[in-house]
């Protein structure tokens, strides 16, 4: 519940922040200001794959380690973002800084001050990648509501940034850029302070255990030949659709990974809460916990993407058209598509969790990598057999069905005594069964005539949401869940008296 806050906090603020933003550096300087960022983003492609290990490697050494070994863990990965972030600052110093002066149509009077703010981004970046393993420390302690608090101070930080620069006179652009360094070194001292305050472990000392570094590496680069096999892939079929078919296709594309961006993070926020749970009872071998808590995960899971998808799936058209206007062809398929695969990819997260929970997940990379990467063949062969632009989708689905096929083999090679045949039914057969039953209303709904454009996607969007949370109460609950939600509504309406 803090992480939804949070995140419910976070997109508002954020929203009005990047208006205020906008609007007080003009189009050019926004211009600029993203663009060199994007340079100094693309060299952080590692740190992320670290961070996860980082937060992978502390999490099973606060269940199973002593005192000395969780210091151990965190002052290593110390090291290694620290590493991590002069490779960064070496690599914007050289490539980077040659690829903002010389490929980048960047303005000449506005030259000048796109080098100091990307003088500037490096240092901020830096900052984030040490902030890494705090982060990683909070989350390992499942200390939610802290996160949540501190990424809304984040936010709150950059709206006040955000008045300042309103009312500040010279270059905003370059006023701006020193102000959020300001708050991203603030934000650093802040997860350094709690910290070191709350959790013993977060004192560093000289690492001393090479076996540490090297095992913290060695996840850290197959977690990094996973990622780039994700996003290689995605952005070769994207080039694959803008060969065969334009960049008005390559806009329709566009428009769905937006919305399934928006909407993954609802039930990013509930994700981010089970996986260090999982990981302790993987690394203590309790497989009865394990079990449920991974069923349990990819159940709720389903069930909070299902509230939301239901609803933007029939309202899909009225949506984009106040959205957006006129949309570009092809939209509505896309993400209509592109949302049944995020249905797939997020209950397989909760399975993602628990094999990476491993130290040795090179199998697993390695499988998942074969698979996912022979979506950009079947992608080709589609395009080349001049299919609608929107197949390229449907192939996804399919490499994402053949994924959790995969994972769930290598979980009973990993996991002997895992119930694959419940999770099945509990996380993927089950909830779309019932969900046959909103959707078969939600269809006779439909055919109701409003006038209004705005009334007809409040009412029919509000009726499917209810129905889908009827239908998830009544049939996919189950009554120790049902009881706990009595119990804390009961305890919520006696605190309003």
């Amino acid at each position: 519940m803090y992480l939804y806050l949070r995140m419910f906090i976070i997109l508002l603020v954020s929203l009005y922040t990047t208006r205020i933003v906008f609007n007080s550096l003009g189009i050019e300087d926004y211009g600029i200001y993203n663009a060199v960022g994007g340079v100094i983003v693309f060299f952080t492609f590692i740190n992320t794959s670290l961070t996860g290990a980082t937060q992978r490697f502390l999490t099973a050494e606060l269940a199973q380690g002593s005192q000395d070994s969780q210091q151990e863990v965190f002052s290593t990965a110390v090291v290694a973002h620290l590493v991590i972030g002069l490779a960064v600052i070496l690599l914007g110093e050289t490539i980077g800084l040659w690829f903002l002066n010389t490929v980048m149509n960047i303005p000449a009077d506005r030259m000048g001050a796109a080098n100091i703010v990307y003088q500037l981004s490096i240092l901020s970046t830096f900052f984030s990648i040490l902030q890494a393993p705090f982060e990683a420390s909070i989350n390992a302690y499942e200390k939610m509501s802290v996160y949540a608090w501190f990424s809304i101070f984040d936010v709150l930080f950059k709206l006040a940034v955000a008045f300042l620069i309103m009312t500040i006179h010279g270059d905003k652009l370059i006023v701006y850029a020193i102000l959020l360094l300001g708050v991203r070194l603030l934000n650093l001292l802040i997860y350094r302070f709690y910290c070191r305050r709350s959790f013993p472990m977060c004192r560093f000392k000289r690492p001393r255990n090479r076996q540490t570094f090297k095992g913290l590496f060695s996840y850290t680069g197959w977690s990094v030949m996973g990622t780039a096999t994700y996003v290689g892939t995605n952005q070769g079929v994207t080039m694959l659709v803008n060969y065969f078919y334009g960049v008005l296709v390559n806009a329709a594309m566009g428009i769905s990974n937006q919305i399934v961006a928006v909407v993954s993070r609802f039930v990013a926020s509930f994700q981010t809460a089970f996986r260090p749970q999982i990981v302790k009872y993987y690394v203590t071998g309790n497989s009865e916990d394990l079990a449920k808590l991974t069923i349990r995960a990819s159940r709720m899971s389903a069930y909070l993407l299902l509230l939301i998808l239901v609803p933007i799936c029939f309202e899909i058209k009225d949506f984009l058209g106040l959205w957006l206007g006129n949309y570009p062809e092809y939209a509505v398929e896309f993400c209509l598509l592109t949302l049944l695969c995020l249905y797939l990819e997020t209950i397989s997260n909760p399975l993602i969790t628990l094999i990476t929970a491993d130290k040795d997940i090179k199998k697993y990379q390695t499988t998942v990598s074969l698979i996912y990467s022979a979506n950009l063949l079947f992608c080709w062969l589609v395009l080349m057999g001049h299919a609608v632009p929107y197949m390229v989708i449907v192939v996804r689905l399919i490499i994402d069905l053949a994924l959790i096929a995969a994972r769930l083999l290598l979980m009973r090679n990993q996991w002997y005594d895992f119930p694959l045949a419940e999770w099945v039914r509990k996380a993927i057969v089950k909830p779309l069964l019932v969900m046959t039953i909103p959707v078969g209303l939600s269809f006779l709904v439909q055919l109701i005539p409003v006038g209004s454009v705005w009334l007809r996607l409040f009412l029919f969007s509000g009726f499917s949401f209810a129905a889908c949370t009827l239908s998830i109460y009544l049939m996919l609950l189950e009554k120790t869940e049902k009881a706990f939600l009595l119990e804390q509504f009961t305890r919520l309406t006696s605190l309003s008296r």
